[in-house]
């Protein structure tokens, strides 16, 4: 996941109950929670939800039949993504999220704005990282957007890997000399050398 970018988990509006935070604390992993349980009773039109993000996002040229996968030109600072895991069966979500490429506004109107209409008339709900439940409304997500890691890095990116410093407890160097490396070979790359 890019710096840059605002994860959101996408699940069914009524699996959530009053203890959905459980996902996040019962997670022992380091990853993001399971969320195929939420999944299980939804009865949504699947393949609808489907064809709908072929016309948000570029299908990606990897994934398979039961992991399907979108990406945005991230030459163009669209580096917008999403994934939709199926069963074995192929007829039923077990798994759906999206990150938003927060470096050009325009991805708000253009991406995230179609993400939340497809989720709103299909009866879902969004988790952000920090395990906040959100409507699928642009004015419901801006706080959630304007505390995450994505836009305290673009806001001001020092301070930001500086505060990752003394949470890490390692040397500022450790951190600073990859992500520079990693920043001048993704610009290399976009300039075309």
């Amino acid at each position: 996941m890019a710096i840059w970018q605002y994860l959101l988990i996408v699940v069914p509006e009524k699996s959530i109950q009053n203890d959905y935070q459980c996902i996040f604390k019962n997670n022992t992993t380091e990853y993001l929670p399971e969320t195929e349980p939420l999944w299980k009773d939804f009865d949504g039109d699947t393949i609808s939800i489907i064809s709908t993000m072929d016309s948000i996002i570029k299908r990606a040229d990897w994934g398979d039949e039961t992991d399907i996968c979108w990406k945005g030109d991230t030459k163009n600072e669209e580096d917008n993504d999403c994934s939709i895991s199926l069963n074995e069966d192929k007829n039923q979500i077990i798994e759906f999220r999206f990150r938003i490429d927060l470096r050009k506004a325009s991805n708000l109107t253009t991406t995230l704005q179609p993400i939340l209409k497809l989720c709103e008339d299909n009866q879902l709900i969004l988790m952000d990282l920090k395990g906040e439940i959100h409507k699928p409304k642009i004015e419901d997500l801006m706080a959630s957007i304007k505390t995450s890691n994505a836009t305290a890095f673009l806001t001001d990116p020092i301070p930001f890997l500086e505060n990752l410093n003394n949470k890490k407890k390692t040397s500022f160097k450790t951190i600073l000399i990859p992500i520079l490396i990693l920043m001048t070979f993704i610009l290399i790359k976009m300039l075309g050398f």
